[in-house]
């Protein structure tokens, strides 16, 4: 070995050797494999106290040595023989040698010494370098942890509206136990672990703007794909979560990989997304039907773990949102609105409603909007003001937690339809798309916060249409103002944001516009101080800059 490497003293939670090079790291962990393999099989030579108070069960164990030796042992009644293929003349010797020392041991110390190959990993299940099904590809395992990670667990909370400082606190959250479960599972299953490969790499590629090992997210999907293909068309095969999950992933990586936007940081990936346009959303919607399809053929979704339906609906929705095509799995989850003894077996106080949230979605009341509409307006605010209030106990029931997520997509979705239903009038459905720009802005994670960039670009797609443009429909301006603010509200840089602001610049013109009342004229509809009110500074002072230069 090179003397001028430096071993790394690192402990048993480390996970990576941190200030090693390339070649350091290689022969690291070579060194310590060898290491290992030597002991053990020294280990295996030596008789065990034990050895003649064991049995061994009938196995076979079938292992080519090299080119031109192959030994098959096979243990029947702890009698032993063995039989030579493709004897090399120089390994002649060395098996006759063998076949006396064999003689002159018991049967089950023979049987011990035979079964010490098994002991002697490599590229196989036991081999704790390769100790999954993916054995070629054991060097991306790192990308599990990418995928299991906080954040990724996280996500279910910020779905749910819970508050920034809750995705803080590392504490139990509904689906640990389900984590835990997939991870063991991608051992020995490889169709789930490919597809969570694929969907860890997506992941790591357009957050962090690399890709693991250099291997990207098609090489995994190719392989899951194959592996569930190959799963199906066994007679019989067992429908059980974890295939869903598999399809589950194939679904929600081939959307990502399609997303132009969200492979900024990687040119290339980013051209490629472009000229895939529909393509990728038309895998994931074959991925998603073929799954619905599946989940119904074994009984619907009380068959399976929540936390698999709860994954499917965040995929589907976004696709729908950003394909502007409606989702394809039907609401039948919807929860429903929480009935007053069930807030008191959650601990939420009908006074406390009363008082939380008191203007938002009052604007709406004077507003002659579709009774459907008003319905899905009503629902929402009812739920802000039960969520802002449960968020704030130290605590959130599993129950009530699993409730706040189901109901806050079901509206999501319920916005999402009203808004694609060409046959609504022009100014209900941009009411929609404003209302679920207030719903993915008020979720402090990065992919909602970039679906609300199609959303809005929807929005202004929408104003620009006849009835707008001729003025052929009228807005009022408090109604008005909200749009226009929710336009430029997403986080994310976007052509479309600009034409927004400078509609909003001729407020400024008729009036000074201060931080508080711009607050005031937004807070009858959607608006939440918590959520919104950090972008109005910015806004502000890009109005006045356009202000000033006119």
């Amino acid at each position: 070995m090179d003397g001028s490497l430096l071993f790394v003293n690192k402990t048993q939670t480390s996970r990576v050797l941190s200030r090693s090079k390339a070649c350091e790291r290689s022969a690291i962990l070579s060194h310590v494999q060898n290491k290992r393999r030597r002991h053990e099989a020294e280990a295996s030579q030596s008789l065990k106290p034990w050895a003649r108070l064991t049995t061994t069960l009938s196995t076979s164990d079938v292992s080519e040595i090299t080119k031109t030796v192959e030994v098959k042992l096979k243990f029947v009644d702890h009698d032993v023989t063995t039989q030579s293929i493709k004897i090399s003349a120089d390994k002649q010797k060395w098996q006759k040698h063998r076949e006396v020392t064999e003689k002159k041991l018991s049967p089950a110390t023979t049987a011990s010494k035979s079964l010490s190959k098994a002991l002697q990993p490599s590229y196989n299940t036991s081999d704790p370098f390769h100790c999954t099904i993916a054995s070629l590809d054991a060097g991306t395992h790192a990308i599990l942890h990418i995928t299991f990670s906080h954040a990724s667990r996280v996500n279910f909370l910020a779905e749910s509206f819970a508050p920034p400082e809750k995705l803080l606190q590392h504490a139990p959250m509904r689906h640990d136990r389900m984590f835990q479960l997939r991870l063991k599972r991608c051992v020995e299953d490889e169709k789930l672990i490919y597809s969570t490969l694929a969907y860890g790499s997506s992941l790591l590629g357009w957050t962090m703007g690399h890709f693991h090992s250099g291997k990207q997210p098609e090489y995994f999907l190719d392989k899951a794909l194959r592996a569930v293909r190959v799963y199906l068309s066994t007679p019989g095969y067992l429908v059980d979560d974890w295939l869903l999950l598999s399809m589950y992933g194939l679904a929600i990586t081939e959307m990502w990989n399609c997303l132009p936007n969200m492979w900024r940081q990687l040119p290339d990936r980013h051209a490629m997304a472009s000229k895939l346009g529909s393509r990728g959303f038309s895998a994931c919607r074959m991925h998603l039907n073929t799954l619905l399809q599946v989940v119904d053929s074994a009984g619907g979704w009380d068959k399976f773990d929540p936390y698999v339906l709860d994954s499917v609906i965040l995929a589907d929705k976004f696709m729908a949102i950003t394909s502007r095509k409606p989702p394809i799995i039907p609401v039948t989850w919807d929860p429903g609105p929480l009935p007053s003894e069930t807030l008191g077996e959650f601990g939420i106080a009908e006074e406390e409603l009363l008082v939380a949230l008191p203007h938002l979605g009052t604007g709406f009341q004077a507003e002659s909007l579709a009774e459907e509409l008003n319905n899905i307006l009503r629902d929402l605010a009812a739920y802000c003001r039960i969520a802002s209030t449960a968020w704030s106990y130290s605590s959130t029931r599993p129950n009530m937690e699993g409730w706040l997520f189901r109901r806050f997509q079901a509206i999501s979705y319920r916005l999402l339809c009203y808004a694609l239903d060409r046959n609504a009038k022009h100014l209900e459905r941009c009411i929609s798309l404003a209302s679920l720009t207030f719903i993915l802005t008020s979720i402090p994670a990065r992919g909602p916060q970039m679906s609300a960039q199609d959303v809005t670009l929807h929005l202004f797609d929408l104003l620009q249409e006849e009835q707008f443009v001729m003025g052929k429909e009228s807005v009022p301006d408090g109604l008005l103002f909200w749009l226009l603010f929710m336009g430029c509200v997403d986080s994310e840089p976007s052509s479309h944001r600009l034409w927004f602001l400078e509609r909003m610049a001729d407020y400024c013109d008729k009036e000074e516009m201060t931080e508080s009342s711009f607050e005031e004229k937004l807070e009858p509809y959607f608006f939440l101080r918590s959520r919104q009110g950090a972008r109005i500074p910015a806004v502000l002072e890009y109005l006045g800059t356009m202000v000033k230069g006119r």
